[in-house]
């Protein structure tokens, strides 16, 4: 990776980062790989976070979501394992045998291609950068370049937030849209069966997966009290 082209993405970076009138963000990296990887989906995640701590593109939420929901794919191996996962063709790789929820979900969305890379901090792991296409096929050199610089990019940003945030710095970590949702669901699950977070997310997350529907939805449910939580783990409808 020459210094011409890691100089070329920064410009990018700084680019949608100055006409947002803001300083560099994990959102800003995310844009500027949709845009030079042609992705329709971008998304951060951290090693122990519950949700994507950034999502760019239509096709970025609803993939960020469904492996949530299903708790399988390639985020979460990249994540587990430490090492890039890239699925140039879901049809023909054996994805389904691999992920058999997640991957004829993810068709059925109109994923052709998927390319994880893990952040990481030596041999310590941070997250992981997801890249999703419509198209299918294997990054080019070029291609692939992009991405390491934007997952390298991503992990400086994700180390300096940690060390502390300069002033005014936007992180674009907090919940939002759907995940906002997710997130206070969680809480009140939490509430209602006396519980941690954690185990009230695994809750809500595997009503979503009995019930054949979006996290999110479950989550709106919760939220709007038309969905309760009882510990004999019989969900009460209203």
């Amino acid at each position: 990776m020459g210094t011409d082209r890691r100089r070329d993405i920064l410009v990018v970076i700084d680019e949608i980062a100055s006409s947002a009138r803001q300083p560099v963000n994990i959102q800003h990296v995310c844009l500027a790989c949709r845009r030079g990887l042609t992705a329709t989906g971008v998304a951060i995640y951290l090693v122990g976070a519950a949700q994507p701590i950034e999502v760019v593109g239509p096709l970025g939420e609803e993939m960020a979501e469904l492996q949530v929901t299903l708790g399988e794919g390639p985020v979460s191996e990249v994540v587990r394992q430490n090492q890039p996962v890239f699925v140039p063709n879901l049809v023909n790789s054996g994805s389904t045998r691999r992920w058999p929820a997640f991957a004829p979900a993810a068709l059925s969305l109109g994923v052709a291609s998927v390319f994880v890379l893990p952040l990481t901090l030596g041999a310590i792991a941070l997250g992981a950068l997801e890249i999703c296409r419509e198209v299918e096929g294997p990054l080019s050199p070029a291609e692939l370049a992009d991405a390491l610089l934007c997952a390298d990019t991503a992990t400086t940003l994700l180390l300096s937030r940690s060390a502390g945030p300069a002033a005014g710095e936007l992180p674009h970590t907090e919940p939002e849209g759907r995940w906002a949702v997710v997130h206070q669901a969680t809480g009140m699950v939490s509430v209602q069966l006396d519980t941690d977070l954690d185990q009230a997310f695994l809750r809500l997350r595997a009503h979503a997966y009995g019930t054949d529907r979006r996290l999110s939805e479950v989550a709106a449910d919760v939220v709007a009290r038309r969905l309760n939580f009882t510990p004999d783990t019989n969900e009460k409808q209203r």
